[in-house]
């Protein structure tokens, strides 16, 4: 065979050879969605609450007991939560909590934001609801995403948020600005815990006192 043909075919063979080498581009990471453009509610009582939205004022005209807890060195110390109280600019108030049903609970953080704010116009940037551990027991007055706690059960959750990462007894996304969470009981995978949190702001270490 012709030695320029030989040479031909083996220039080829490199360059495929390279070609088939070279570095994968790297794929571009999954665009996280933020709170505003996608967000779960919760409805108690036929209240409507969506974190990074609404605010505590429509939660105290609806007449739900909303309590501050302090720890006073020695005991947690509820109080009523006063909404004419001003939360400055850039700080948050995370102990406050008030009671669904006589075992199930759930638990508010507030936001100012950049400028001072009237308590009652704070937004809501946690909401942790703490369910009952007994399947009959779950209060029939909350609904997320539409769906009475008393259904939604850890195949349903699955169901309805295939994005989210999927445990056995947990289901989780974390957004840009937010992070869901569902909790379920081993067993029955009955609900018993949701919380949705924007930013980064930790859970709250103080239940409501009577709790204990």
């Amino acid at each position: 065979m012709n030695k320029k043909i030989l040479r031909g075919i083996a220039l080829i063979l490199s360059m495929t050879f390279l070609a088939g080498c070279s570095p994968k581009e790297e794929e571009t990471p999954p665009k996280l969605l933020t709170l505003a453009e996608y967000s779960v509610p919760v409805t108690i009582d036929g209240l409507e609450i969506l974190v990074g939205t609404t605010t505590l004022q429509p939660l105290l005209d609806a007449g739900l007991a909303v309590k501050i807890s302090e720890w006073t060195g020695e005991q947690v110390v509820e109080r009523d939560i006063d909404p004419e109280e001003t939360l400055a600019a850039g700080t948050s108030e995370t102990d406050i909590s008030f009671w669904i049903t006589d075992s199930a609970f759930a638990r508010l953080s507030l936001e100012a934001g950049g400028a001072d704010v009237r308590m009652g116009d704070a937004v809501i940037s946690r909401l942790a609801l703490h369910l009952s551990h007994q399947t009959d027991t779950l209060p029939d007055q909350v609904s997320i995403n539409g769906v009475p706690v008393t259904e939604l059960s850890r195949a349903r959750a699955g169901e309805m948020f295939p994005d989210y990462e999927q445990e056995d007894l947990s289901i989780t996304q974390q957004g840009e600005d937010y992070k869901c969470t569902f909790m379920f009981i081993p067993g029955t995978y009955a609900l018993y815990q949701f919380s949705l949190v924007k930013g980064e702001k930790e859970e709250s270490i103080l239940p409501p006192s009577t709790i204990w």
